[in-house]
């Protein structure tokens, strides 16, 4: 069995590797660290009959990514295991087929969830599905602190966009993306911009790859 491991840290990669030859009987294993290595390499996957992926790699989110593959029927199960909390997006991969365990999840119950999804089963872990709820009920939760239009100038400023990008993406100045960006902070107690990305993707927010992918290839969405 031919399957593929998609996370940007090395030793989490090299874990799961080694639990899918030990548990799954998977032969070949595709490793895979960033969203430009998988854009370059995603002609290796066809046929894989086990894909294992992180939400966030660094340089972009899988998650349009994986949506697009399940809906155009490419055959193989899909497997999210993240540390995202908050509102993590699973509604979205549920109906994709995807199941979701959590990165705290034990090497037992990780296997569980994969060997299930094998089957033809889509699943979500205990302790990620404790953390979804959990996240749900955050009365600090950006959620239930910032609006929309400040939701959204933080999940662009998550994907590690600048303020001229954030505002070609929204269709305002620059100017207003750093109103928006002071507000936020100030709600949120945040003092620079790596807490405010490190926010945006703990709560889940950062889940539209199009303005990330834009910015990697230098283009305006």
């Amino acid at each position: 069995m031919r399957a593929a491991v998609i996370e940007d840290q090395t030793l989490v990669r090299e874990f799961l590797t080694a639990l899918l030859r030990r548990h799954c009987r998977v032969e070949e294993i595709i490793g895979i660290g960033s969203m430009q290595e998988l854009r370059a390499r995603e002609r290796e996957l066809d046929g894989v009959a086990l894909i294992v992926l992180d939400i966030d790699l660094g340089d972009g989110t899988t998650l349009d990514w994986a949506l697009q593959r399940a809906a155009g029927g490419a055959a193989g199960a899909m497997v999210a295991v993240s540390s995202i909390s908050g509102q993590f997006p699973f509604k979205k991969l549920q109906a994709g087929g995807i199941s979701i365990a959590h990165k705290n999840d034990s090497e037992k119950e990780l296997v569980d969830v994969i060997q299930r999804a094998l089957a033809g089963a889509v699943v979500i872990s205990r302790r990620a599905m404790e953390v979804i709820n959990a996240g749900a009920r955050d009365p600090n939760s950006p959620l239930k602190l910032l609006g929309p239009r400040e939701l959204q100038v933080l999940a662009l400023l998550g994907q590690r966009l600048s303020n001229d990008e954030a505002a070609a993406v929204m269709g305002c100045a620059p100017a207003t993306v750093a109103d928006h960006r002071k507000r936020i902070m100030r709600k949120l107690e945040l003092h620079n911009i790596e807490q405010l990305i490190e926010c945006a993707i703990r709560h889940g927010l950062v889940f539209d790859s199009t303005a990330a992918e834009a910015k990697n290839r230098g283009l305006r969405p």
